[in-house]
């Protein structure tokens, strides 16, 4: 059971940064087609996140991603399901 919860999460998290990896490109490619310049993207990243709230926010919704599977990783089970039968 370790080995498929394990490689679960693997294919989770392997879907989760090709996502990111692809939605980043489409970005780059789409500030270079409108004319803006490759490097835009760096000069407004800066200005994504400024406000301390918004921070505690990506860090809490970070932690609420990351601990469950974390947990679910080490103890290699994942919680029952017995109410979906």
């Amino acid at each position: 059971m370790k080995k498929q919860i394990r490689k679960m999460l693997l294919k989770k998290y392997a879907a989760v940064v090709l996502c990111g990896t692809l939605t980043i490109l489409l970005l780059y490619f789409a500030d270079w087609i409108f004319g803006y310049g490759i490097t835009n993207v760096n000069i407004m990243f800066p200005f994504t996140i400024t406000t301390q709230a918004e921070k505690l926010l990506m860090i809490t919704l970070a932690a609420s991603f990351l601990i469950p599977d974390l947990i679910h990783w080490i103890t290699g089970r994942q919680p029952a399901r017995e109410l979906e039968r």
